[in-house]
């Protein structure tokens, strides 16, 4: 270990829930090999120590910044996978424990919103600071779990009350930078939070530092890499940071471009002195009739008094409209609160109409269901006729439902039958006597009355045409009846008078076969046969429909008597109702009169008030002629008594416009004048008010007094453009200076590196040394400056420009110049660098290229070079290298890899899969395997990894305190051995 006070020396790596990590803490102070099985976060941890080193504060563009890419693919990661990918919750957070001459501390990143990462700097050790994260003395596997209530709180609270006063918190990138790479190593209080002391901590520098921080991540970088950490340090190697070589090709071309428009400039203005001349003339003339402008002030006073009286005769005619409208709307009110209560009537007249209509439809139902029997059946005969029929029906379907009870039934139905073919005999013989019947024998005279007695005496047949004597008889009982009017009356008692027609025997018989159909139907349905067969539920469904239209029917017979008294109380609701609709709608009358009256009233008021307006609209009117006058006028705001009101008028304001007129055309000439100026140029700071629509005398006079000025100072304009054309000329001579001087930089930077890679041995190389290449065109344009004679008085020619602008376009692509500009920079000149070898016991140099490992040791020596160009003087680092999947390194170079970063200062942190072997892993000596150990309590479950408790491996012999983390050996004993 190098004895130098002021080293610089990163001891430990911690990630909290992080990167697919629960919790892992890695010793970084000595070399070290990461064992893991693939894709299990080895490179991220190799990786995170990116975040610490350099002086950012989010993942925006954040392969800018860190570079993180896959190691498979080689394609970056996005902004917001890299931020998800250390950053996943809220419980992440990323320690780096660090020795520098003030001491140890820690530097804490914690996460933040949109991307961003928060900085704690704590000066304690992690020993302090690890019970925060984890907790590993309550497990009884050893392995530990997470701390609940770990957050950013907690933490901020208690590295306060461990180191209250020098608790740092950082976000912004000039305080990181000051803090990151202080260098003033006599300040305690400045170097306490140290990593990385830069001997100049500006902005080439820092650059230069990320450049090399990401190269030492990628040892194995392709050249165009190399060429850029090259370029940077070229450029940070200079004494004077004035000469950095950021030559802006588009801003030099500009400046030419801009001194030859002033020399074209000038050459016309010269031409355009006679012009001026002319519109000063016409000027001082324009000035000496102003005095038609009085006129037009006096008028605009009075307008605006007129105005004035105006609006509070307005007021007075708005305030007596608004009394009338006050009475219109009480009226409106009224009539309002009248079409209410005649549209509640409306109502209740449509309520009572449903009424009537509703009680209506029960006698018209009522008198259609009595229709379907015979006339001469009283209501109480139908009903008990519907409700026999109702008995049967029910029967029927209990039969159905029941066999009991259809045995019953079928009984009764067997009967009825019997009976009804009985009687269907009977009528089949009435049909064959019906010819004989008395009403087809009997004339009308002696038929009508008998029928009016009984009906059925009509119908009797003897079943021969009647003797004389049996007519006569008949004809003598009809005569007792006396005719009346209404009927018979067969002394006092009345009969009805009937129709003369009897009942069809016809009918009669097929009723009755109807009858005999049915019952025959219903036996037939309830025999034993049909008892089990499909057709019986819709059987018994018919049934139960019949039987609701039975009690349906019998419902409404219920209702019918009731029927005529309800349809006549809704006949006398009806008549109220509209009784008081008339007397409203007389009411609606008289309060529609009262309301067209006060209509008229406030129609009148609205007229006076129309009438203001207009006048009002009028003088309006006039002050917007008013105002374009005056904005013609050269926005005249002359003092003067105001006209009176009588001479407030459109033919007053006529006659002053015509005055006015002439002092317009001449205002236009000098506008016009002036705005020929301005097109060409000449006129800039009241260039842009000329061309409103209505330039006012201020304007004019301001943009006259600029023109006068600029050709007074024409003379002056010359001599000054003669300097700057000069001054421009020495920039060219600077240019081509520049130009060289870079060139030359390059070549002494590449001797000086050779010169220092002297007596330097790799493996079987014997010596090395650096090509660096400048682009062919750099190289061109700097022969064809050398041509220039920059030292005459007058621009150059457009030859050289011409060139100049032939080398943008070959040199940058148009897309990139049109983003950021055509700057020539160290780093668009240095294209590459290559190597040229020697091998022991050869003569000559050769530039064939040389193994992965090889090339990765050239590569360290030229790095750790161009890190000491940036680093402070006089300081050591113990600093990770860090390497990836290190077995495809030639394993019988890693001893003298080893050997050569621990002489230069770097501790390798590489790391590989399980499948390493065993040679690779001693010749390290120490190694983490990481993989092994899963916490029963993370602080999410998707990462569970733990790994903490220091290295274990081989110590080749070393001491222990050299060889173990320095916490791991403080729990030994003095006289402990030297293996694990």
């Amino acid at each position: 270990m190098s004895s130098n006070p002021f080293r610089f020396e990163i001891r430990r790596l911690v990630l909290v829930d992080s990167a697919g990590f629960c919790y892992v803490e890695l010793p970084v102070d000595r070399h070290a090999l990461l064992l893991g099985s693939g894709n299990l976060g080895k490179s991220s941890l190799l990786n995170a120590l990116r975040l610490f080193l350099l002086p950012e504060n989010n993942f925006r563009k954040s392969q800018r910044k860190f570079g993180f890419r896959n190691s498979r693919s080689g394609t970056g990661y996005t902004n917001e996978e890299s931020f998800q990918h250390y950053f996943p919750s809220r419980h992440s957070f990323l320690i780096m424990e660090v020795l520098n001459p003030a001491g140890t501390h820690c530097q804490i990143l914690h996460r933040n919103r949109d991307l961003g990462y928060g900085r704690i700097f704590a000066p304690v050790p992690w020993a302090d600071l690890r019970p925060l994260f984890w907790c590993a003395d309550d497990d009884p596997d050893g392995i530990g779990r997470a701390v609940p209530e770990l957050s950013v709180k907690t933490v901020s609270e208690a590295v306060r009350r461990m180191a209250p006063r020098d608790v740092l918190f950082a976000q912004d990138r000039d305080r990181l930078r000051s803090l990151l790479y202080a260098s003033d190593l006599m300040s305690d209080d400045a170097m306490r939070y140290s990593v990385l002391p830069l001997a100049d901590a500006d902005d080439r520098s820092v650059e230069s530092l990320r450049t090399l921080i990401l190269l030492l991540f990628e040892m194995r970088a392709d050249e165009a890499a190399m060429a850029r950490a090259v370029a940077s340090i070229v450029e940070a190697d200079k004494k004077f940071s004035s000469d950095a070589l950021d030559l802006d090709i588009d801003q030099f071309l500009q400046r030419h471009q801009q001194l030859k428009k002033e020399h074209e400039h000038l050459t016309r203005m010269e031409k355009e002195r006679r012009r001026f001349d002319q519109l000063a003339a016409h000027y001082h003339e324009f000035r000496e009739k102003a005095g038609a402008r009085e006129a037009f002030a006096a008028f605009g006073a009075g307008l605006v008094r007129a105005q004035e009286e105006a609006r509070r005769e307005r007021e007075r005619a708005a305030a007596q409209m608004e009394s009338h409208r006050g009475v219109v709307d009480t009226l409106e009110d009224e009539c309002r609160d009248i079409d209410s209560r005649l549209a509640q009537l409306a109502g209740a007249v449509e309520t009572h109409q449903r009424q009537f209509d509703q009680y209506s439809a029960v006698r018209r139902d009522g008198e259609t269901l009595r229709a379907r029997y015979p006339a001469d059946l009283s209501l109480d005969e139908v009903r008990a006729q519907r409700e026999q029929e109702l008995a049967e029906e029910t029967r029927h379907l209990n039969a159905l439902r029941n066999e009991a009870a259809a045995e019953q039934q079928r009984t009764q139905l067997a009967a009825q039958i019997e009976r009804l073919e009985q009687e269907l005999q009977e009528a089949e013989a009435r049909a064959r006597r019906a010819r004989w019947q008395l009403h087809h024998q009997l004339p009308e005279a002696v038929a009508a009355p008998l029928g009016a007695v009984q009906p059925r005496l009509l119908q009797a047949s003897p079943g021969r045409a009647l003797e004389t004597g049996e007519m006569e008889v008949m004809a003598a009982f009809a005569r007792l009846l006396e005719q009346r009017p209404e009927g018979y009356a067969w002394f006092d008692e009345s009969f009805a008078a009937q129709a003369s027609a009897g009942q069809d025997p016809e009918a009669r018989r097929a009723a009755l076969e109807e009858q005999l159909d049915a019952r025959r139907a219903r036996l037939a349905e309830l025999s034993p046969e049909q008892s089990g067969t499909l057709d019986r539920p819709g059987r018994i469904r018919k049934s139960e429909r019949v039987v609701a239209e039975i009690e349906a029917s019998l419902a409404l017979l219920e209702k019918l008597p009731a029927a005529e008294v309800n349809i006549r109380e809704a006949e006398q609701a009806l008549a109220g109702c509209r009784e008081q609709q008339q007397e409203l709608e007389v009411q609606q009358r008289a309060a529609s009169e009262r309301r067209e009256e006060a209509r008229a009233r406030l129609a009148e008021a609205r007229s006076a008030l129309g009438a203001v307006e207009a006048r009002q609209a009028r003088l309006e009117e006039l002050r917007r002629r008013v105002e374009r006058l005056q904005r013609q006028a050269g926005g005249a705001t002359a003092e003067a008594e105001p006209l009176p009101a009588a001479g407030i008028t459109s033919e007053r304001l006529d006659a002053i416009e015509l005055d006015l007129e002439d002092l317009e055309l001449r205002r236009r000439e000098i506008l016009e004048a002036l705005r020929y100026f301005a097109q060409a140029g000449m006129l800039v700071e009241h260039a842009e008010a000329l061309y409103y629509e209505y330039p006012d005398a201020g304007v004019l006079a301001a943009a006259f007094e600029e023109l006068r000025v600029v050709f007074a100072e024409l003379p002056e304009q010359r001599r000054l453009l003669q300097e700057r054309i000069g001054s421009h000329n020495e920039s060219v001579a600077s240019y081509r200076q520049a130009l060289k001087v870079n060139a030359e930089h390059v070549e002494r930077f590449q001797r000086r590196l050779n010169t220092e890679l002297e007596g330097v041995a790799i493996n079987d190389l014997a010596e090395v040394r650096v090509d660096i290449h400048c682009d062919p065109r750099f190289r061109n344009l700097v022969e064809e400056s050398e041509a220039l004679d920059p030292y005459s008085g007058e621009l150059l020619s457009d030859a050289f420009y011409e060139r100049l602008r032939v080398f943008v376009a070959e040199f940058f692509d148009p897309a990139e110049g049109a983003r950021h500009g055509c700057r020539l920079t160290m780093d668009r000149i240095i294209t590459g660098i290559s190597y040229r070898t020697r091998k022991h016991n050869e003569t000559g140099m050769e530039s064939k290229s040389q193994s992965t490992s090889t090339t990765m040791l050239i590569n360290l020596e030229l790095v750790r070079r161009l890190l000491q160009g940036v680093l402070a003087p006089g300081v050591a680092l113990s600093f990770p290298l860090v390497l990836d999947e290190v077995a495809n390194v030639d394993v019988g170079q890693i001893p003298g890899l080893l050997e050569r970063l621990q002489h230069q200062g770097f501790n390798l942190f590489a790391a590989a899969t399980h499948s390493a072997s065993s040679e690779l892993i001693h010749q390290i000596g120490r190694h983490c395997e990481l993989g092994r150990m899963h916490t029963r309590q993370p602080y999410d479950k998707r990462r569970t990894v733990v790994f903490w408790g220091g290295a274990e491996g081989f110590t080749h012999g070393e001491a222990a305190a050299r060889w173990l983390d320095h916490e791991q050996f403080a729990l030994l004993e003095e006289d402990d051995g030297q293996a694990l």
